[in-house]
């Protein structure tokens, strides 16, 4: 298999929404020509996202509407691509080479009970290498998924949960086999993101099995604090380390909140 480009490619789709980050798409792109497959899914952007797109994707679709998180459209593109393996990335992720041909090894190696496969990435807020906190250091994402071995679903960030009898390998990181993620350029855009997602974690949540409780609530919210500035070394990052583990445990409080709004909305 090749790519536009006439290099070799891996079986591989890849499914990308992208709102307004053409500033960010072209090397996210560029980073994933080792897959055969990449389709890009415009979230209504008025920049360059669509000319970017067709140089680089091989499928391209415009949604009218933009939804709150691209998760809420896993479930309608993903039975349609073309390969079994597929990536889910986001324009502001860069594969390095080095990750590349540790996925090609693996996928060579892989037994069909694995369905998901975990990568290292590194995390950058405001244009710098986070140092710690839960957002920072060398943390282990999903990246691939076997469709034959997990359910989408549009519940943000745990819509696509892995099938009975399916388990995860994680790729173990060696310094440049990583996922750059320019995660967040701004507080602002991070309380964006916060607000966008919160308002799908009631949901997320319930049906993860999660119920709420007023003690759980606060007792969550502090460890969530302590875990990312002090087992997760936040305070290497200084006062944004502080802040980011702060607004970690806020997350976490304003998702039992949601939460609770759910479980109200079920009972009326």
């Amino acid at each position: 298999m090749r790519n536009k480009e006439g290099l070799k490619t891996l079986p591989i789709s890849v499914l990308i929404g992208s709102c307004n980050e053409g500033h960010l798409l072209e090397d996210c792109l560029k980073s994933l020509q080792f897959c055969d497959e990449i389709v890009l899914v415009n979230l209504s952007s008025n920049d360059n996202t669509e000319a970017i797109a067709l140089k680089y994707a091989d499928q391209y679709i415009y949604v009218e509407e933009r939804p709150l998180y691209f998760d809420m459209l896993h479930e309608k593109y993903v039975p349609n691509l073309k390969h079994e393996w597929f990536v889910l990335i986001d324009p502001d992720e860069r594969i390095s080479e080095e990750l590349a041909q540790d996925i090609g090894e693996h996928l060579n190696q892989v037994t069909d009970d694995i369905s998901v496969i975990r990568v290292p990435m590194i995390n950058h807020f405001k244009g710098k290498q986070l140092k710690g906190t839960v957002y920072g250091g060398v943390i282990y994402a999903r990246l691939l998924y076997k469709r034959s071995g997990v359910n989408v679903g549009v519940e943000v960030h745990s819509g696509i949960k892995m099938k009975e009898g399916f388990s995860r390998i994680k790729i173990h990181f060696k310094e440049q086999n990583f996922d750059s993620h320019l995660w967040c350029n701004s507080w602002s855009q991070l309380l964006d993101k916060h607000r966008r997602y919160l308002k799908g974690e009631g949901m997320a949540q319930y049906n993860m099995g999660v119920r709420y409780s007023f003690k759980k609530q606060y007792y969550d919210s502090l460890i969530r604090f302590y875990y990312s500035f002090k087992t997760r070394q936040g305070y290497k990052d200084g006062w944004t380390g502080f802040w980011l583990s702060f607004f970690a445990a806020r997350y976490d409080f304003l998702k039992f909140r949601e939460l609770r709004k759910y479980e109200k909305s079920l009972n009326k």
